[in-house]
């Protein structure tokens, strides 16, 4: 499967928006949320083998003064794959963030005791801090995430919010600092993934990243589209570039 770096499919009866590049995800938010079909601050359910949580997003030309979808657009191509959550936070658009990533070293992504907050060029992270916003929880597997969906934590983070599932395909890639010898979850592993995922929550949005350097390449990252596809009952026919 060849994958345009353009690629961006949006299945409008289920409003699942799938990208090639997770950066792509941004305007997915920012832009229903404008369209009134996302209400302001938003939980996040960003399951990745990666965070993406760098903070630097915030510092994006533009960010504050998009006016239309044409703007929405320009900053989305300024952001990296990496830092494109915390410009939604900043917009308003999410407020908290339910990681579910196994690759990171970084035990809590919500601990800011040894960020100097005090440096200037931290003004932004700071201020949305001091609004008691980006705070949430981190699980290391979708397993463990489904031990606790009914926890009392769970509950207070996605209380009478909208629930945004935002799924990167490289969850179900070994970490492997050679991309060409990634090798993929079991297929049968990944499908119980999906269906978990699926029915664990009343989306009102869904977003998938399909990032085929990190899941071994192209066609890796194709195969497992298509489980995600059969999964959620999609026929790929259906769907309209945007």
């Amino acid at each position: 499967m060849i994958i345009p770096e353009d690629f961006r499919v949006y299945f409008s009866d289920k409003n699942i928006f799938i990208v090639r590049d997770h950066n792509w995800a941004f305007p997915v938010w920012e832009l229903q949320k404008r369209a009134g079909k996302l209400k302001p601050n938003a939980i996040l359910v960003h399951v990745d083998a990666h965070l993406d949580d760098i903070w630097d997003g915030l510092e994006v030309e533009g960010l504050h003064e998009m006016k239309n979808s044409e703007d929405v657009f320009e900053v989305t191509k300024k952001l990296k794959i990496e830092n494109f959550i915390w410009p939604a936070v900043g917009t308003g658009t999410i407020d908290r963030v339910i990681y579910v990533s196994q690759f990171s070293n970084i035990e809590d992504p919500f601990n800011f005791e040894d960020w100097n907050l005090s440096h200037p060029e931290m003004k932004p992270v700071k201020e949305i801090l001091n609004k008691g916003k980006y705070t949430g929880l981190r699980y290391w597997s979708i397993e463990e995430f489904l031990e606790k969906k009914n926890s009392s934590e769970v509950k207070d983070v996605i209380e009478e919010s909208d629930l945004i599932l935002d799924l990167d395909l490289d969850y179900f890639a070994e970490e492997n600092i050679e991309p060409v010898a990634v090798k993929l979850m079991d297929e049968q592993q990944i499908i119980d993934n999906l269906e978990a995922l699926r029915d664990l929550f009343p989306w009102r949005l869904i977003t998938v990243s399909l990032s085929p350097f990190y899941c071994g390449g192209e066609e890796n990252a194709g195969y497992l589209l298509n489980l995600f596809y059969n999964v959620f009952d999609i026929n790929y026919e259906d769907g309209l570039g945007w």
